[in-house]
């Protein structure tokens, strides 16, 4: 699918969907169409995460993702917090100190890559892009003011086909904030298919 160690990387300052189709070659149109390919193709996920924040803290928890839209990182450390998704609002939940704070979710980097029928290039402008043998990187940030900050998305290449129908597979993103702040979520034992109960993606507190 992608010739092997080349390497491309290629900034856009354009906003339309024709503008930055006319700076990208045959082999990085496929490489950003095979990204939507992957994500429209992803249902129900679940699996483990660890997170390390912008002061080099490491935190850990479970995380499930039921498209579209929904999301949910449950945090074994520290086990007060969860971040959850319904759909239209995204929540953070400290449960020792009973906090509620709540967005909506289309301000979130997160909201192009779990929305139903993800098209990159409609959906988000293309801020880099570069592959090799078997790794893809795509950095991308939302068209308008609703979306706040940019999220670089991580892949490895298979040689087959896996649960999600294309030879690609998340295994990490970074997101950077409107304060600049970077924060790194990797992904493990990640497994595709099952469904997570509704309660999960409900944004409010707990009682």
């Amino acid at each position: 699918m992608f010739r092997k160690l080349l390497l491309l990387f290629i900034l856009f300052f354009y906003n339309s969907t024709s503008s930055q189709a006319s700076f990208l070659d045959p082999l990085q149109l496929e490489a950003v169409n095979s990204v939507s390919q992957y994500l429209n193709n992803i249902e129900h996920m679940e699996g483990d995460f660890i997170q390390i924040n912008p002061n080099n803290s490491v935190s850990d928890g479970r995380f499930y993702i039921r498209k579209p839209g929904r999301f949910r990182f449950d945090y074994t450390k520290p086990e007060s917090l969860l971040v959850v998704s319904d759909g239209v609002w995204l929540g953070i939940i400290d449960r020792d100190l009973d906090t509620l704070d709540r967005y909506p979710i289309r301000s979130a980097p997160h909201y192009v890559i779990f929305k139903d029928n993800v098209n990159l290039m409609e959906d988000a402008r293309i801020l880099g892009i570069e592959f090799y043998d078997k790794f893809l990187i795509l950095s991308i940030e939302g068209l308008t003011d609703e979306e706040i900050g940019e999220i670089t998305l991580h892949f490895h290449i298979r040689d087959e086909i896996n649960e999600s129908y294309t030879n690609l597979e998340l295994y990490e993103w970074y997101t950077i904030d409107a304060q600049g702040f970077e924060t790194n979520v990797k992904l493990s034992n990640v497994k595709h298919g099952i469904i997570a109960e509704n309660s999960f993606f409900v944004v409010k507190k707990d009682k």
